[in-house]
């Protein structure tokens, strides 16, 4: 009876382990767009399914914009995006940061290649510096908005 506890404990236990994200190169491109990933300035992001899928994305507004959606997959297992603290501003390689918990700037003078800029960041400080340099404001995951995410949002069009 022990041996049958520890084998499901131990399957529960890898099946919600979290994938590590991968690094994008031009072999990915956008599972919205279909842009090659690393073509494109600005933070990535990508999102990992509990089957081992892996969808990339060129920009964080293509992810929020597919993740938003009503009939969105389930299982998804960890979103990443990249610390623009952290990673290079125009081809963002590396990190690699929890999508739910980055700390993103909306709007400011900074704009995605496919509307407004949601500019992650994993410190509450860099996204106040940012702020400070691009204008916008601090915004959490959960308050991203698919009506934020039209390109007229901010009145850019």
């Amino acid at each position: 009876m022990t041996a049958v506890v520890f084998i499901v404990l131990s399957c529960t236990k890898a099946d919600t382990e979290k994938p590590l994200p991968l690094e994008l190169t031009s072999e990915h491109s956008c599972a919205v767009c279909g842009m090659i990933t690393v073509n494109i300035p600005g933070s990535k992001a990508q999102i990992h399914y509990s089957n081992g899928d892996i969808f990339p994305f060129c920009c964080t507004s293509h992810m929020f914009s597919y993740y938003l959606q009503p009939d969105s997959p389930p299982h998804i297992t960890a979103i990443y995006v990249n610390d623009m603290a952290k990673a290079e501003k125009n081809i963002p390689v590396g990190g690699w940061i929890d999508a739910r918990t980055a700390f993103y700037v909306f709007g400011g003078d900074v704009m995605g290649p496919h509307g407004e800029a949601l500019a992650p960041f994993a410190e509450i400080r860099d996204a106040e510096d940012y702020v400070k340099d691009h204008g916008g404001e601090i915004i959490s995951f959960n308050d991203v908005t698919m009506e934020m995410l039209r390109p007229d949002a901010h009145g850019h069009s």
